[in-house]
């Protein structure tokens, strides 16, 4: 089979809707964290990361339904792979606005004899057109596509990635640039699970962690280890106590976020000082030669 030609074009040559650069909305601190222009994009993939108890399907799920009620209209879909009907009732007793968020269970068959074909399902629920799905988790959808289609944990990898790529892309029966929340399992480090490909196929990587890992009590806080789109290193906290909303620290958030720029600020003039003691430096060693 021979390889198709590479496709060579200029930016210049492309033209993009305008709308694909107004983003989904929270009404929440949460925009200033999620891109440098405000909110969560269109068409990216961000996958979220973080130790069990952290709160990572509530975040996700909050998210959701902030952006229903603030972007009337827009279509989002949370998939879950690890929890069932009754799991998530316990969410909603606690935050009843997410009970109006479209979910699609995927559940592995333990029965030999059943043939499901969950990755058919989902990928004809996801051809409807969706603005935004939530996977949780990637690596738990991976394993049921794996088994029930009886490929490799690579294959199964390759299928998921190339129909969020599609979806990503608008080719879909909504022509919508879709974008994708994933949430990925850790190891007992704390550090990320999967491939490179997996790592370089994502926008942004935000991981949910704890002040102090060894204790599930201590403050909560978002950051971003690889962003296109925003700020890296800026911690969000968060509290998960309160009923109905997740908290943001608004006000612990912008104080970490003008330290960082001072950081940043401080960093530019030193190395802008170091550059002119070089080229002194430089023109002595020259006139006295």
């Amino acid at each position: 089979m021979e390889d198709k030609p590479a496709r060579i074009v200029r930016m210049r040559d492309i033209h993009l809707d305008e709308s694909l650069f107004r983003n989904y909305l929270t009404g929440t601190v949460l925009d200033e964290l999620l891109c440098s222009y405000k909110g969560l994009p269109k068409g990216v993939n961000y996958m979220v990361i973080g130790d069990p108890g952290v709160g990572k399907t509530t975040i996700i799920l909050d998210m959701l339904a902030d952006i229903r009620l603030k972007n009337p209209g827009v279509r989002v879909l949370f998939v879950s792979a690890e929890m069932n009907e009754i799991d998530l009732a316990v969410y909603v007793k606690r935050f009843p606005k997410f009970q109006d968020i479209d979910i699609l269970f995927v559940e592995s068959e333990f029965d030999d004899s059943c043939q499901s074909h969950n990755y058919h399902t989902l990928t004809e629920i996801l051809d409807r057109g969706w603005d935004i799905v939530a996977i949780d988790s990637f690596y738990e959808l991976q394993g049921i596509v794996k088994e029930e289609e009886n490929i490799t944990q690579k294959k199964a990898e390759s299928m998921l990635l190339s129909l969020i790529k599609q979806q990503n892309k608008a080719q879909n029966s909504r022509s919508v640039n879709t974008t994708f929340l994933t949430i990925q399992q850790v190891t007992k480090n704390g550090a990320f699970i999967g491939s490179n490909r997996l790592k370089h196929a994502i926008t942004a990587m935000l991981e949910l962690r704890l002040d102090n890992p060894k204790n599930v009590y201590s403050d909560r806080y978002a950051v971003f280890s690889k962003h296109r789109r925003g700020d890296v290193g800026v911690r969000l906290y968060y509290d998960l106590s309160t009923t109905g909303d997740v908290f943001y620290n608004e006000e612990r958030f912008n104080q970490d976020r003008q330290i960082r720029r001072l950081q940043s600020e401080a960093g530019n003039s030193m190395r802008s000082y170091a550059e002119k003691f070089d080229r002194l430096f430089d023109n002595i060693k020259t006139m006295n030669v």
